[in-house]
């Protein structure tokens, strides 16, 4: 749980809030986001933690907050907007009890929670929308992801709740977000 909401939850107040990135500019129609790209976005947000990590950096968008918390919650927003808008259920699934503890660098932590989110790439790229063991696989590799990541915050003492709840309402007034921000030369396309 994230902010007291399940996964599903989570997946879908993530997705609502980032409805404007799966619609046509222009047109408004629905885009057909690619799965890769939404994911690399993800490790992008991991790298971002690292550098905070690395340099001790405070988060250049909510500027009490270590860099790494958010961009961790940068991540967990993410992966759960993927979930939500391409309709995979996050379920515990076949995920184990059993997980080795991550490891006491934190490098090495952000790398193995990086290795889940291509895991969830290499799952969804021969993903069998018939097979219902192929969705709950993918699932079950999206909750893991987000277990990591929670389990990464508790070991280092970050508050996830806390900057999610902020970082979702700085999300929703930040200026190159706007459609026309988006529009303009190297504003955000993707």
């Amino acid at each position: 749980m994230i902010n007291g909401l399940t996964y599903n939850q989570l997946a879908a107040e993530c997705h609502a809030n980032n409805a404007k990135w799966w619609h046509d500019l222009e047109t408004g129609e629905r885009l057909d986001r690619d799965k890769d790209e939404l994911l690399m976005l993800v490790v992008s947000e991991i790298a971002e933690a690292m550098e905070g990590e690395r340099k001790g950096l405070m988060d250049d968008k909510l500027p009490h907050r270590p860099a790494a918390e958010v961009e961790l919650v940068d991540a967990v927003i993410r992966i759960a907007d993927f979930a939500g808008g391409l309709g995979f259920n996050i379920s515990r699934g076949v995920y184990s009890e059993y997980v080795m503890p991550l490891p006491d660098n934190k490098g090495a932590a952000l790398l193995e929670i990086t290795r889940l989110v291509t895991g969830i790439s290499n799952l969804s790229e021969d993903l069998d929308i018939a097979d219902d063991r192929d969705i709950e696989l993918l699932g079950a590799q999206i909750y893991q992801t987000l277990e990591r990541i929670q389990e990464y915050a508790a070991k280092w003492k970050y508050d996830l709740d806390g900057a999610y709840r902020e970082k979702s309402a700085f999300n929703k007034v930040r200026k190159d977000h706007t459609a026309e921000h988006r529009k303009a030369a190297g504003g955000k396309k993707w």
